[in-house]
């Protein structure tokens, strides 16, 4: 597990890999609070007492509801079954009335260039795109403070003053670090509404959404594949769970799907943020020879490292550190779609595009059709406007014409049906010569969010010939 953020549950249960369907169902076309009027139809909104609700409805564990049977199903197209009381019971939280208020915790500053940036521009997106909704932000939310901002939210929300009814209606954290007290919020919580980005834990009002980068990490191998010279490739891994084995897999089986002869080179720095141990990093990776780098932590230090140094690729034919005639590093920009910009020198970035999807879900919440035991694990769209993943514009200058061609024409296979798990289809064995996923077969979910031991390709930094081991990591070994 991880002591700053954890993206991953590693011991998560069956997750249901289903996206909550694009259309809603407008259930309170006329919110607003107090008894309903007469003929007004109330199903599926909180409740005390029957006379809340509308002709034919009754109200039962304080939502409006309806009798039903075996001929006379519920309404709402999967919104409720038909319980053993003959009454329908809900599988979703009521709608939102009103204006949706929402408070988002950030593990970082707002301007890191990776993941919590990224996070800030879903929530300036769900703002500019979604009507009725007001959002805000506590950055820099370490695990013990979330306990705290989580009641500040609930009691207080964006102003800050207690009983202005501005209390926020949905908290939204983006780090696996603040599960516990989003657990803990949503059990005393009932009437709010918690969503976690790749939680993988569910509850009646506790949600989870995540994308499926391990497609785009195998789309930028197959990329580094074909602009590396030296056959190494280095990546600083972050910290050793599930979630970052996965990916560095997937970007391995891209780079071995095109160049079989070409290595992965892994050195961990043991934390998202750390500047000083990703420069060192850095520079032993470009000691071990890799020509091109791609940095998961929280930052573009790496980047700015090999920059702001002119540091070049090194001859691995030649002594190590004597001929500095090469090129510049390449580098893949991580986490923000935006991290290539100012560097020359990056050839794409793999980023997240969390806006789009968190509208749906928002939007879900207030028509009361989001269904909080039905994990979003969504894979990426051709769209790139509305993906939640995507390989960014790749860079003419490092990269022609036909590579440029032969990444991209692999996104239609991995939008479409076929595609979820591509990256990972058998036969693949792990770097110690063990077959893993028989020919033909694709893991599931469970064995993807399980995942610590690494794909044949993956090598130390401390030795290029030595295949590397997964550090700690809970899961299967």
């Amino acid at each position: 597990m991880k002591p700053s953020r954890v993206r991953t549950i590693a011991l998560a249960s069956s997750v249901v890999s289903t996206l909550v369907a694009g259309c809603s169902l407008i259930l309170n076309p006329d919110p607003g609070g107090g008894p309903a009027p007469m003929g007004d139809p109330r199903y599926g909104l909180r409740c005390a007492v029957d006379n809340e609700c509308g002709p034919g409805e009754s109200c039962r564990a304080n939502r409006c509801t309806t009798a039903c049977s075996g001929s006379s199903p519920c309404a709402g197209d999967g919104i409720a079954e038909c319980g053993a009381s003959g009454f329908c019971e809900f599988l979703t939280p009521p709608p939102i009335e009103g204006t949706i208020n929402v408070g988002y915790l950030y593990v970082g500053p707002v301007g890191d260039f990776g993941w919590t940036a990224t996070h800030e521009e879903g929530r300036v997106y769900v703002q500019e795109n979604l009507m009725d909704v007001a959002t805000h932000y506590a950055p820099s939310v370490s695990t013990a403070n979330a306990p705290a901002e989580i009641e500040k939210f609930l009691t207080e929300g964006a102003d800050g003053m207690p009983g202005t009814g501005d209390e926020d209606d949905v908290v939204i954290a983006t780090s696996f670090d603040f599960l516990a007290p989003m657990q803990q919020a949503a059990l005393q919580n009932p009437d709010r509404n918690f969503l976690g980005c790749a939680l993988f834990t569910n509850g009646p009002n506790l949600g989870s959404y995540f994308s499926r980068m391990e497609q785009v990490m195998w789309l930028g191998g197959r990329l580094a594949a074909q602009v590396t010279e030296s056959n190494r490739i280095g990546i600083i891994g972050p910290v050793t769970i599930p979630e970052t084995v996965r990916h560095i897999n997937a970007f391995t089986l891209g780079v071995r799907s095109k160049n079989p002869q070409a290595k992965v080179i892994v050195r961990w720095t043991g934390e998202w943020f750390n500047p000083e141990e990703e420069t060192q990093a850095t520079m032993e990776l470009v000691a071990a020879g890799v020509d091109v780098l791609y940095g998961q932590t929280d930052t573009r230090v790496p980047q700015e490292v090999l920059r702001d140094m002119n540091i070049r690729s090194i001859d691995i034919e030649e002594t190590m550190g004597e001929d500095e005639s090469g090129r510049p590093i390449l580098t893949f920009g991580h986490d923000n779609q935006n991290a290539c910009d100012g560097d020359p020198s990056c050839v794409a970035s793999l980023g997240y595009n969390w806006g789009p999807m968190l509208v749906q879900i928002l939007q879900d919440m207030r028509d009361g059709r989001w269904r909080p035991d039905i994990s979003i694990w969504e894979q990426m769209r051709s769209d790139p406007a509305v993906s939640s993943v995507y390989l960014t514009q790749i860079n003419r200058a490092h990269v022609p014409s036909a590579v440029q061609l032969d990444v991209e024409s692999f996104i239609p296979m991995l939008a479409g049906s076929e595609g979820t798990y591509l990256a990972f289809r058998g036969p693949v064995r792990d770097n110690t010569g063990r077959l893993r996923i028989p020919e033909g077969d694709e893991p599931d979910d469970d064995a993807l969010l399980r995942m610590c031991w690494f794909v044949d390709g993956v090598f130390d930094y401390e030795d290029v010939d030595q295949p590397a081991v997964v550090p700690d990591c809970v899961g299967d070994r």
